[in-house]
């Protein structure tokens, strides 16, 4: 215990003078405003509001230009999918009546058939 209370007092004084000079770094000399000088804050303070303005006018701008963009393309995609699913319901159904066809020939078929072996 006697080796950390040595360790404590030694660092004390360093810690003191940190303190102590901590408000010394930080503290800013007190400047009396210059002439004008609320106008020109203004000013810059204008300038800088009206470049960030331009700048997210324009990045909006090219935002709504790439979703006009997009838009457009998923339209002609989504006629793209309805006549592709036109023409498979077309393929369905001649598909339904060739499987009709065949059945019914077959059914002919078979009666045919069992006409002549009862004979």
């Amino acid at each position: 215990m006697s080796d950390v209370s040595t360790r404590r007092d030694d660092a004390a004084p360093q810690r003191e003078t940190g303190i102590q000079e901590f408000p010394r770094r930080d503290a800013r000399p007190y400047r009396r405003p210059e002439a004008g000088g609320g106008e020109n804050f203004v000013n810059q303070a204008t300038s800088i509001v009206q470049r960030v303005a331009v700048t997210s006018v324009s990045e909006i701008d090219r935002l709504i230009a790439e979703l006009e963009t997009l838009r457009e393309f998923l339209r002609q995609e989504g006629v793209r999918i309805q006549r592709e699913i036109d023409g498979y319901a077309r393929l369905s159904e001649e598909a339904v009546k060739s499987t009709k066809i065949i059945a019914e020939s077959v059914a002919q078929w078979k009666s045919t058939l069992s006409n002549l072996g009862r004979r």
